[in-house]
């Protein structure tokens, strides 16, 4: 089994999920049906959490949820809101790396706490992660999943990664695209969003971690042409296992035969299927801990707990 090489002791965590936290919701994105963020924060009253809306949330501007300057206003002050015990988006879409410009990190890096998203706020989980140091979360959003009327498992992988068990991930349908056994800190995201961070501050590192890939909407041969623009860039060349997610709508029938055309080359193992993001979004997974890849039980399992557990 490879051993990791990247310190354990720069990952900062934020502290756990506790019943009766209050949770912030943000829209650092794409406008919000208002229906569906009010069933999703009732789905999270009901568990008995307490929520707070950013005051810029009624706002809208083209097909963002507000200026860039009000999502950002809205994402920095939930941060330092010391009422606030974790942050959750309410939907993706498009807009996140446009308030980042407009955040201020000496006020973020203080106040680290749980934040989760996806699709298009992969963005943010990178920046933050690569920024501070944190541990931020690839997972469900209030909104678009828990205002759908989300599934068993989706709650309960979800709270049980927040409020501290480490968790070991095996779902029905995953599939094994190259045996091994492999460890590394966990990284990734969408992969149109991936591809956006290169040249930024916050680009993505794929160096000894296991890569996380997902995406919706993308026809094969454009997930042809990023993968292998990251490829060019070298971003496999160190990497210690990839897991793809479940790539709805991008013909995922189609995917495994030029997945293994383009990492053809490299000897780490790669899973195909794993419902986190767009798709079943089961899965909940901490972006910056290590994890271990197993492809033989087609699983990834946490090493540790992804946050502080406080007595």
């Amino acid at each position: 089994m490879a051993k990791l090489s990247a310190p354990r002791n720069n990952i900062i965590k934020p502290p756990a999920l506790k019943d009766g936290d209050t949770i912030g919701i943000v829209a650092p994105s794409g406008r919000v049906d208002t229906a569906l963020l009010q069933k999703g924060v009732a789905w999270l009253e009901n568990r008995g959490f307490k929520t707070i809306l950013g005051k810029h949330f009624e706002k809208s501007h083209r097909y963002f949820a507000g200026k860039d300057q009000d999502r950002a206003e809205d994402f920095e002050q939930m941060f330092q809101n010391k009422a606030v015990d974790a942050i959750i988006c309410a939907r993706g879409g498009v807009g996140a790396a446009r308030i980042i410009p407009f955040l201020n990190p000496d006020r973020l890096k203080t106040f680290p706490k749980i934040f989760v998203g996806c699709s298009d706020i992969t963005t943010l989980l990178l920046y933050m992660n690569r920024m501070f140091g944190w541990v931020t979360f690839h997972g469900p959003m209030v909104a678009t999943m828990f205002g759908n009327s989300p599934a068993p498992r989706l709650a309960s992988e979800f709270f049980q990664i927040l409020s501290g068990e480490a968790n070991d991930m095996h779902f029905e349908g995953v599939e094994a695209l190259r045996d091994g056994t492999s460890d590394g800190i966990l990284t990734g995201g969408c992969l149109t969003l991936i591809c956006t961070t290169i040249g930024t501050p916050y680009e993505i590192s794929t160096k000894e971690k296991i890569l996380f890939i997902e995406d919706i909407h993308e026809a094969p041969f454009r997930i042809d042409r990023m993968l292998s623009y990251l490829k060019s860039l070298g971003k496999f060349d160190h990497v210690r296992g990839v897991v793809f997610g479940q790539m709805p709508q991008c013909q995922p029938q189609a995917l495994p035969e030029i997945i293994l055309d383009i990492l053809g080359e490299y000897t780490f193992p790669i899973l195909f299927g794993f419902p986190s993001g767009h798709g079943d979004s089961i899965a909940t997974l901490p972006i910056g801990l290590p994890v271990q890849l197993n492809a033989s039980t087609r699983s990834l399992k946490m090493l540790e707990p992804a946050v502080q557990i406080k007595p």
